[in-house]
């Protein structure tokens, strides 16, 4: 049996979300298929551990901090551990890892897990852009999570069409149905044991996210309670709201779960009101698990529930008040729209797809 081939998957984060979790899934996914991972990234949240504990080799770097340094530790890592071929994730990382396996003489691919770049003023804007078009000629491949994205990468120039492949993020359908924790467990953990139907969200604390939206929401519908697992910078700002509109009784903040996905049965309702999305893991992770979702009607969401959802609405509280009552007054909607979910997730979204195209893509590059 020939070695494992050694890959450095570089990450610009370790904390609570989706894309430490998208890498985790795939270094453990591929094992089977000879790859052999090696994260690098900054140990700033609970997935640097949970690496470690799945018998990953994690190296510290501080990928969420430009500087010649950390591409000077991602060339030492690169020679010390063999590495045949980089793959980067997020824009620190993408960086990074980019430059350092060009000095390293590897090849490099790279995934772009959203394109966040409208908020930056103009210049800087302007500054990002370039470089990400400059970065990509240092790119054998990179790897949109949607068509959405592939299609605005192009529009932008971030990418030829020729190194543009589309991986649809995909989830561990066994693991999440073997891991999910009781409802009543479930509620009990987030505190909500005594709350009769529960709207939930599970994203980072983020401007874009819009999650301010969904406390307005929740202060039109007094039946319903809103749980928000997560944390980020938005946290205070959303804290004062929830007071200033008297439902702080009716907002849980539960803070980041590093096993969000095993909690989800404690919504009645899944809500995520993003402003702009790559490919929401969240998401899929509820829908896979039965869930009803009422989403914002953006690129990245009609493309996970697909084209004329009922649970697409727009990004407005009045919108979100609505569906989200509607839902509320209907046991059998809710079941409905929760088992229809279920099947697209699992048939437009498992794991096995993502981690079958990941391996063609590596086998590509290093043809082998």
């Amino acid at each position: 049996m020939s070695e494992p081939i050694p890959i450095l998957q570089v990450v610009v984060s370790t904390k609570a979300g989706g894309g430490p979790q998208h890498v985790l899934t795939v270094a453990l996914g591929l094992r089977a298929r000879g790859w052999r991972s090696i994260v690098a990234g900054p140990a700033d949240g609970p997935l640097f551990e949970r690496f470690r504990a799945a018998g990953i080799t994690t190296e510290r770097a501080r990928t969420d901090r430009l500087g010649p340094r950390t591409v000077l530790r991602l060339v030492r890592l690169i020679r010390a551990h063999g590495i045949r071929l980089v793959h980067t994730h997020g824009k620190g990382a993408g960086f990074h890892g980019r430059l350092a396996a060009r000095l390293a003489g590897v090849p490099a691919i790279h995934t772009l897990h959203g394109i966040h770049h409208e908020r930056y003023r103009a210049p800087v804007r302007a500054v990002y852009l370039a470089l990400e078009r400059w970065l990509s000629r240092q790119t054998r491949v990179v790897i949109n999570v949607s068509r959405a994205q592939e299609r605005e990468g192009l529009a932008l120039g971030l990418f030829s069409a020729g190194q543009s492949r589309v991986i649809l993020n995909g989830v561990d359908v066994a693991r999440l149905t073997a891991s999910a924790r009781p409802r009543g467990e479930a509620r009990e953990a987030l505190g909500l044991a005594a709350a009769p139907l529960v709207v939930g969200s599970v994203a980072r604390f983020d401007e874009v996210k819009q999650l301010d939206l969904l406390v307005h929401a929740i202060a039109k519908v007094p039946a319903l309670t809103l749980a928000l697992i997560g944390d980020g910078p938005e946290a205070p700002r959303l804290r004062a709201l929830a007071a200033s509109l008297g439902v702080s009784a009716r907002v849980r903040f539960a803070g980041e779960r590093p096993e969000a996905s095993t909690l989800l049965a404690a919504f009645d309702v899944f809500a995520t009101s993003s402003r702009k999305e790559g490919l929401p893991l969240a998401v899929v992770e509820a829908m896979a698990l039965g869930l009803p979702v009422v989403a914002s009607d953006i690129a990245a969401h009609r493309e996970v529930l697909g084209e004329g959802s009922m649970g697409l609405v727009p990004a407005t509280p009045e919108a979100f008040a609505a569906a989200l009552g509607a839902l509320a007054d209907d046991a059998e909607r809710r079941t409905r729209l929760g088992a229809e979910n279920r099947t697209r997730a699992r048939s437009e979204f498992d794991q096995r797809s993502m981690l079958q195209a990941l391996d063609g893509v590596y086998r590509e590059v290093l043809g082998v």
